[in-house]
């Protein structure tokens, strides 16, 4: 299968990183150059690849912009949540605001962290004990108080239609977060839900 040139259908790989990185503001770099054409490559030849490239050579545009050409569904999973958020509030947006019109559509995306980056409903409702039974003990302090607040969030949330995000959250320590999230060990799991 050759590479995967522009064709009158199909913009270059290129044109649309170029695009893209204007629209961040940022400088084209030789090394993303090399590294959306790799990508673009290896999906056209269905092949797997594996790119290293230090700090700011703009992995995620490399990647991004030939899955948004193929028109495939791919799985970006992330080291950090700092790097799942940069990419969705960011790198993404600005990627499919600036290839709308070259594309003709507007390719979607969804986010999935872990369990215990959600409110449990279970564990709010229900009450699974945690680890030292805080709930219970925690006097109706300060600790006690952003527990209550959060139970309150996250309810208000399930009724509005949220996922009860961590990051959407009320401010909170993780501490109190432990204290309406569940691990994946104690998750019932979304049958029981």
């Amino acid at each position: 299968m050759p590479d995967s040139p522009a064709t009158p259908t199909r913009p270059s790989v290129e044109d649309v990183l170029h695009a893209a990185v204007g629209k961040l503001g940022g400088e084209d770099r030789p090394g993303q150059g090399e590294m959306v054409r790799a990508v673009d490559t290896a999906m056209a030849r269905r092949e797997h690849l594996l790119v290293q490239a230090g700090t700011g050579t703009g992995k995620s545009l490399g990647y991004l912009v030939p899955a948004v050409l193929h028109h495939q569904r791919v799985v970006v999973a992330t080291a950090t949540l700092a790097l799942q958020h940069q990419l969705v509030e960011k790198d993404i947006p600005a990627l499919l605001e600036a290839t709308a019109d070259m594309l003709g559509e507007r390719p979607k995306y969804a986010v999935l962290k872990g369990r215990s980056n959600y409110a449990c409903l279970h564990r709010i409702r229900d009450g699974v004990p945690d680890d030292q039974g805080a709930l219970v003990e925690l006097p109706v302090g300060t600790l006690g108080a952003e527990v209550l607040k959060l139970r309150e969030w996250a309810e208000e949330e399930s009724t509005r239609g949220g996922f009860g995000d961590k990051d959407s959250a009320p401010s909170h320590v993780d501490r109190v977060w432990q204290q309406v999230s569940v691990s994946h060990r104690e998750c019932l799991g979304a049958a029981k839900c």
